[in-house]
């Protein structure tokens, strides 16, 4: 079969630090080659003419166009490595490991692929069981902010109270049973039913629980939330650490 039937995909080669891409065909400009190497002016590929070329030509691995929009010497990877060994040992050795080192390449590139894919698909696996019960659970009687804020990726439950209460999108009310101010979403959150108010088997300390639709609402905003609290924290460690230092007392 004709090396041009098979569908691969070809990489580019380098020679001596030189970048050679094949054509849409498949196929090297060896004019391309011997110019860019500055090789044996009488070793140009147009002169070559032994047995090896004539069954190369016949089976379309070395071709000469000389006209169109192609012109020149154009030869697959065993045309080209055929040439280079009519050239010379030392350059023969260096096309084929320049072939070599891009099937290498290439078959590297496909491993790697696939090891990530493989473990996206473990990571999927393992993950979504706890997912679909997680949202499927805030679809019926909802879901603790603590359970939310780790579906939607938010590191920090606590600062992200504070970070919607400054978006206005929580509000801070007196809890008499507590005694204290707590955080809560603002009443157009449940209306607009991502949350919902719980009290009785299954209600926590809160008094309100997180929707499925409310745990899609979160993960928008868990990127911004997450830089936040990233960003809170570095500022008040700088400022703890540029905070004067109270002199030393001697006795």
């Amino acid at each position: 079969m004709n090396i041009n039937e098979q569908k691969t995909e070809l990489l580019p080669i380098v020679i001596e630090g030189q970048t050679f891409k094949p054509n849409a065909e498949g196929l090297w400009s060896l004019n391309e080659i011997h110019q860019a190497l500055g090789l044996d002016p009488a070793k140009i590929a147009s002169k070559w003419s032994n047995e090896v070329r004539a069954i190369l030509d016949q089976s379309r691995n070395f071709v000469i166009e000389r006209g169109g929009a192609n012109p020149g010497t154009w030869a697959t990877e065993a045309g080209t490595i055929a040439y280079a060994m009519w050239v010379s040992p030392g350059f023969y050795l260096m096309v084929v490991d320049a072939f070599v080192t891009m099937r290498n390449d290439a078959i590297l590139s496909a491993r790697m692929s696939s090891l990530a894919l493989a473990e996206t698909g473990k990571l999927l696996a393992d993950n979504m069981p706890k997912a679909t019960a997680l949202m499927l659970k805030a679809k019926g009687h909802g879901i603790s902010w603590s359970d939310a804020c780790r579906a939607a990726r938010v590191d920090r439950p606590l600062l992200a109270k504070r970070y919607l209460l400054a978006q206005g999108k929580f509000q801070s009310v007196f809890d008499h049973d507590k005694g204290d101010h707590v955080l809560q979403p603002v009443a157009r959150a449940f209306s607009l039913g991502f949350f919902k108010r719980h009290v009785g088997v299954f209600g926590n300390a809160d008094g309100w629980r997180v929707t499925d639709k409310g745990v899609v609402w979160l993960e928008g905003r868990a990127n911004a939330i997450n830089e936040w609290a990233f960003e809170r924290d570095r500022k008040k460690s700088q400022a703890r650490r540029e905070a004067p230092k109270a002199p030393k007392v001697t006795v």
